[in-house]
C-alpha cells in the first residue's frame, strides 16, 4: 500500500516489524526481499512519485572543493530514487577490490567476493541483466572474437564485459507491486529527520519523521534499515546526535570519513594495427547489452602496486570540430543548447566544453550538412534502439576508419581519512544541518592512472598490435582538468570487524546499535571502477538474507514493543 504522508495528522505514531528509510534501489529490494517473512514492514520516502522542486532541495549543501558536482543535482529524491535517471552500467567488483592491499592503506572489506557472489546473482534479477556472466565467453559465445585482433597478453586482458541493465527504474517497474503489498506500507513525501535511541544509546527506540507540511510523525519499529544513499545515510547518522552527541556510529570519528567517487576519463589516442577492433555495443545470448573494455590483470595490478581501472574505445573530444563527424557536431550542439537553457536536469556535464561553441558553430555546422546522411542514418537507429526501446541501446559509439580512439578510463579512488562529509552550518525548511563535502584526491590517484596508461602502452606495443599515444608530462593536469565527483558517492560509513576501523560490521549492523543496519554505498571500504548500484542492491540482498534468517527474533519483539506501547 502506498500512502500519502502529508495526510498524516501531527502525532501519528507508525509501528511494524522493520522500517526501511529510503525507497531506492536499495530500499524496494529490500521491502520486496522481507515481505515474504514479515507481515509489517514500512517503507520510508521523502519523496512522491515525482521530482518535486522543494522536496529536492532537502539535497542542497556545501561543496569545499569545486570539482565535486552539486549536491542536488546529482540525486533524485523521489520513489525509486537514481535509478529514474541511471545509465544501468554494472559490474561486480574483482576479487581484488574486496582483500586488503599493503599499497593501498586502508583497503579490505569485511566480507569477501565469495560472501557477496550469491547476491550479486539475485541482484541480476533485479536489474534485468540476464544471467550472471561477465565474461566474454560466457555471455557472448565460444566463438566470439577477441576485441584486439593478435593481443596475447598475461598483463592486459580484454575477456571481462560492463553489462547494462535496459535501465530498470525502480519506480515504474515495483511500483505496481509496492501499491498492492498487504506487507509493505510505503509513505511518500515522509522525511526522516532524526534516529531516537534508548537512554543508553544501545538501541533506535523510533524515528522522528515529518512532510514538509510540517505534520510530525513517529515510526516505530523493531529494526530500522538506512537505504537511502551514501550522503543522505551520512547527514542522518550525523543529525541523530541526541544520546550520541557526536553522531550516531561515530564514537572513534569516523563517520563520513573515506569519502570517494571515481576517477576518470578521456585522456590518450591508441591505434591498431592488426585489423578492426569491437568497438561497439554487442547483445548477450539474452539480449542484454554489452562493451568490452581494456584492464590490467590483478597479478600485474598487485607486482605494480596499482589500484583498479577499465578502459573503454571512445569517440574524439566532441566540442572540437577537427573530427569531422557530423553525429558528435550535432552530438555536441544539441548538448551545449541543453545546458545552456536547462541546467538542473539530473547529470554531470563537467567533461562538456561548451565556451567554445561561439567559435566553432560555425564548423559544427558544416559537419553535420557535410555528412546528413550519416546523421540520419543514426538518427535512425537512435530513435529506434534508445527511445521507442525498453531495452536502450546505452550511449552514441562510433567506429573510425582510421582505428584509432580516445581512451576512456575509470579508475578506483583510494579511501582518504580527509576526505570527508559533515554537518554544515545552513540548515533546511526543518531547521536541520545541511551537509558539508570536504571532497579530497590524492597525487597517488593520479599516478595510478599514468602507471597504468604506461603499462598498457608498453603491452600494445610489445605484443605489436597497436600504439597508445599519451603525453605523461602532460597527463595530469589533464586528468585534474575532468576531475570531478558526479553520482557515485562511497565510503562514508564504511564496514569494518571494529568500531576503531569503521562504521558498521560485516552485516551492515552499525556498531554499538543492536537493531541499526545501513544498506548503502556508504558501506563500502573502497570504490573499485566500477558503478556501484548492482553491489548496493547485493549488499541489500545479503542484509535481507541475514534478517529473514533471524526473523523469528524480530517479530516476537516487535509483538512486545506493541503491547507494552
Amino acid at each position: 500500500m502506498i500512502i500519502d504522508a502529508r495526510k498524516l495528522a501531527s502525532g501519528t505514531i507508525i509501528s511494524g516489524d522493520i522500517c526501511i528509510v529510503g525507497g531506492g534501489a536499495a530500499g524496494i529490494t529490500l521491502a520486496k526481499e522481507l515481505s515474504d517473512r514479515f507481515d509489517n514492514i514500512i517503507l520510508v520516502e521523502s519523496g512522491g512519485m515525482n521530482l518535486e522542486r522543494e522536496t529536492q532541495d532537502l539535497y542542497r549543501g556545501e561543496i569545499l572543493d569545486p570539482n565535486h558536482g552539486s549536491l542536488e543535482g546529482q540525486r533524485q529524491r523521489q520513489l525509486g530514487g537514481t535509478t529514474n535517471v541511471w545509465g544501468g552500467r554494472c559490474a561486480p567488483f574483482d576479487d581484488l577490490d574486496f582483500e586488503s592491499r599493503s599499497y593501498v592503506p586502508h583497503s579490505g572489506w569485511a566480507i569477501s567476493k565469495q560472501d557477496l557472489e550469491p547476491y550479486y546473482k539475485e541482484a541480476h534479477k533485479y536489474c534485468e541483466l540476464g544471467p550472471y556472466a561477465y565474461d566474454v565467453q560466457s555471455a557472448l559465445g565460444e566463438d566470439a572474437p577477441a576485441m584486439i585482433p593478435g593481443l596475447d597478453s598475461e598483463a592486459i586482458l580484454t575477456d571481462k564485459l560492463w553489462l547494462f541493465s535496459p535501465p530498470t527504474n525502480f519506480k515504474t517497474k515495483y511500483q505496481k507491486f509496492l501499491n498492492q503489498s498487504r506487507q509493505i506500507q510505503t509513505y511518500l513525501h515522509a522525511n526522516c529527520l532524526k534516529l531516537i535511541t534508548n537512554r543508553e544509546g544501545t538501541t533506535i527506540n523510533s524515528l522522528q519523521c515529518a512532510s514538509l507540511k510540517q505534520n510530525n510523525f513517529t515510526v516505530r519499529a523493531s529494526v530500522y534499515i538506512l537505504a537511502a544513499g551514501c550522503l543522505e545515510v551520512t547527514r542522518l547518522l550525523w543529525l541523530s546526535n541526541d544520546t550520541h552527541k557526536k553522531g550516531i556510529g561515530n564514537q572513534h570519528d569516523l563517520l563520513g570519513r573515506f569519502y570517494m567517487g571515481h576517477i576518470s576519463g578521456d585522456v590518450g589516442k591508441v591505434t591498431f594495427n592488426r585489423g578492426r577492433v569491437i568497438w561497439d555495443y554487442e547483445t548477450t545470448k539474452d539480449g542484454v547489452y554489452a562493451r568490452r573494455a581494456i584492464y590490467l590483470s590483478p597479478v600485474i595490478q598487485q607486482q605494480h602496486r596499482l589500484m583498479n581501472l577499465r578502459a573503454i574505445l571512445h569517440y574524439p573530444e566532441m566540442s572540437d570540430p577537427n573530427h569531422g563527424n557530423s553525429i558528435l557536431s550535432a552530438m555536441y550542439l544539441a548538448k551545449s543548447l541543453l545546458l545552456l537553457r536547462q541546467t538542473s536536469r539530473i547529470y554531470y556535464s563537467k567533461d562538456l566544453d561548451t565556451s567554445r561553441l561561439k567559435d566553432t558553430f560555425g564548423s559544427h555546422l558544416q559537419n553535420i550538412l557535410g555528412g546528413f546522411n550519416t546523421l540520419s542514418g543514426f538518427a535512425y537507429k537512435w530513435i529506434f534502439q534508445r527511445l521507442l526501446s525498453k531495452r536502450q541501446i546505452p550511449s552514441v559509439v562510433l567506429g573510425r576508419k582510421s582505428n584509432t580512439y580516445t581512451l576512456h578510463f575509470d579508475a578506483e579512488q583510494s579511501p582518504n581519512y580527509n576526505s570527508r562529509v559533515m554537518l554544515g552550518e545552513e540548515r533546511d525548511c526543518f531547521g536541520l544541518n545541511r551537509l558539508k563535502v570536504d571532497w579530497r584526491y590524492t597525487d597517488r590517484d593520479i599516478q595510478n592512472v599514468i602507471d597504468s596508461y604506461h603499462l598498457i602502452a608498453q603491452n600494445l606495443a610489445e605484443t605489436g598490435v597497436g600504439k597508445l599515444e599519451f603525453f605523461p608530462e602532460q597527463m595530469s593536469d589533464l586528468i585534474k582538468q575532468n576531475l570531478g565527483v558526479g553520482s557515485h558517492h562511497i565510503g562514508t560509513t564504511r564496514m569494518s570487524n571494529s568500531p576503531t576501523e569503521g562504521v558498521v560490521d560485516r552485516e551492515c549492523k552499525v556498531h554499538g546499535i543492536n537493531n541499526l543496519y545501513v544498506a548503502s554505498s556508504s558501506v563500502f571500504p573502497t570504490s573499485s571502477y566500477v558503478n556501484p548500484t548492482l553491489t548496493i542492491i547485493a549488499i541489500a540482498l545479503r542484509l535481507a538474507d541475514r534478517l529473514k534468517q533471524s526473523s523469528q527474533n524480530i517479530t516476537s519483539t516487535s509483538s512486545n514493543e506493541l503491547i507494552n506501547n
